[in-house]
């Protein structure tokens, strides 16, 4: 899947020849009298090739994949690269069906794609792991990923030379996920929806991760505790999102009720637009019906001396 992406940019500007091969085979099987997947122009291939600046991944867990051939009548993404996944049971669980906490995958794409692609510059840009059900400050779980993910990544860098420039954690805190809403929570930060002040309330996890930023790294056991590890005194407090004011008619307001008397603005003159019109309304035709009625003058007869 990655390859469908990364190799025209990151290798020669076309697809690779296996995507090619297996697409051209299944579209003739199906009837076809050619591929479906459209063809790159050499100017294209020319234009495409190399218009990278560095290789963006997110990645949140690995999964075992074996061949899989579907029908020819079967015309699909799946049923085209001829690949099925499933996981090992015994990999840890999280609060997603589809992500299992399995570290060493994420050393071996990193080094795939090292090995792929010419060692890019590489940033993963997602990384994290899902809790769901009850609501634990104490999420062992996701320090325990964090540790050993990014150990993980520590030893691409250090042991097998990946250019690997940065990491992006997903997320900082509690959001909606797609189709699961706010069931499924990624944050460092458990963020109370029942609340209207939607207080950010840190988990263990926040603590672990800010430790790691201030240390920049894994402090050495050996050599003792390191002052990196102190907890600022505020690490443990909530955090409630601050006012921002907004200037209204010259007046300084919250968003909350700057919004309110936007919609109260609003509504006063939409009112007052129906109360002209109607007023219009009315004016016309009352002048209509006196332009009709004769007067009573013209009703009377006139008598001459």
């Amino acid at each position: 899947m990655g390859g469908w992406f990364a190799h025209p940019i990151f290798k020669n500007g076309d697809y690779s020849d296996v995507m090619k091969t297996r697409i051209r085979d299944r579209s003739l099987a199906e009837g076809l009298n050619k591929s479906r997947l459209p063809e790159f122009t050499e100017s294209e291939k020319r234009r495409i090739n190399g218009t990278y600046d560095y290789f963006g991944i997110n990645h949140y867990t690995t999964v075992l994949a074996y061949n899989l051939d579907y029908p020819s009548s079967v015309s699909s993404f799946d049923a085209d690269r001829g690949v099925a996944v499933i996981t090992d049971r015994s990999w840890p669980a999280s609060g997603s069906s589809w992500l299992k906490i399995t570290p060493f995958g994420f050393r071996r794409i990193l080094n795939w794609l090292k090995e792929e692609y010419n060692n890019p510059p590489i940033y993963v840009t997602e990384n994290g792991v899902s809790k769901r059900g009850e609501v634990d400050l104490n999420d062992t779980e996701r320090i325990y990923y964090l540790r050993s993910y990014i150990n993980e990544a520590l030893k691409a860098v250090q042991d097998d030379n990946v250019d690997l420039r940065g990491y992006t954690l997903w997320t900082l805190m509690d959001n909606f996920e797609w189709a699961t809403g706010f069931s499924e929570r990624f944050g460092l930060y458990y963020v109370n929806h029942t609340d209207p002040s939607l207080p950010r309330i840190p988990r263990a996890s926040a603590k672990f991760y800010a430790s790691i930023i201030r240390c920049n790294g894994f402090p050495d056991p050996a050599e003792g505790p390191h002052p990196c590890l102190q907890q600022p005194e505020d690490a443990g407090s909530t955090i409630s999102p601050e006012r921002e004011d907004v200037p209204f008619l010259g007046l300084m307001l919250g968003t909350t009720e700057a919004q309110t008397a936007l919609y109260t603005l609003f509504s006063l003159m939409l009112l007052g637009v129906c109360g002209l019109a109607f007023l219009t309304y009315k004016y016309c035709k009352l002048s209509k019906q006196g332009k009709t009625q004769p007067s009573q003058q013209e009703l009377s007869p006139v008598s001459s001396f």
